[in-house]
């Protein structure tokens, strides 16, 4: 029962934002609203925006930076929106990166007061009113695994079951005819492990069948 190629043990999970978070920030009359929300792709990031642009349509510069993605496919995006280049979007991914946050989007507005701040001021407060916009919105954790299905005879229940929890699993959905039959989830790090164990335990009769283009966050389930 081969298992398809997955990534490397710990990369089972990764970070993104609960919710939106929102800072304001002043320096020298210069004053800096920082917005940040989750985004599930680039579209949702565009939208979200396009959003703010427009919201802040008075305001002299809406910058802004997002990542997408987790572990070796991170895409990343900034503008500087008029700013000096390098002043606004790139620290406003750095305090993503910092803050080990993907799948998400954050803005900051800056309604000029009249005194240059220099390139490294710049630097300095779009990176702390994104900062603290992060900080606002808080980090949850997402999983990360592959989805499979189980067929067996009712006498192996109890060693699947024990299986499937010592490899950190959760079925997700389950029926009872003449045999059992459950959709379970494992973490990418437990997959190659759970089919070898399996094959030990069944002496091969079980078949360990992934279910195609099932996505990797796992669906509720116990």
């Amino acid at each position: 029962m081969p298992v398809p190629e997955l990534p490397p043990p710990g990369r089972d999970q990764y970070r993104t934002l609960a919710g939106a978070g929102q800072h304001e920030l002043k320096v020298k009359r210069s004053r800096f609203v920082g917005l940040a929300a989750p985004a599930a792709d680039e579209n949702a990031a565009r939208a979200w925006v396009q959003a703010q642009e427009r919201r802040f349509h008075d305001a002299r510069h809406v910058c802004y930076g997002y990542r997408l993605g987790h572990h070796d496919h991170i895409r990343e995006v900034r503008s500087d929106a008029g700013e000096p280049s390098g002043t606004a979007g790139e620290p406003i991914l750095a305090a993503l990166r910092k803050q080990g946050i993907s799948d998400a989007v954050v803005v900051v507005v800056r309604y000029f007061g009249g005194i240059k701040l220099g390139t490294g001021g710049l630097s300095r407060a779009y990176g702390e009113t994104a900062e603290c916009a992060l900080t606002t919105a808080g980090a949850r954790t997402v999983l990360l695994g592959r989805r499979f299905t189980l067929e067996f005879p009712y006498p192996l229940r109890k060693t699947l079951d024990h299986l499937l929890r010592q490899c950190r699993g959760r079925i997700y959905a389950e029926s009872y005819t003449e045999t059992i039959r459950w959709g379970i989830w494992l973490p990418h790090s437990q997959c190659a492990g759970f089919s070898l164990r399996l094959t030990e335990s069944t002496a091969g009769a079980v078949p360990l069948r992934e279910e195609p283009d099932a996505g990797d966050v796992p669906p509720p389930g116990r």
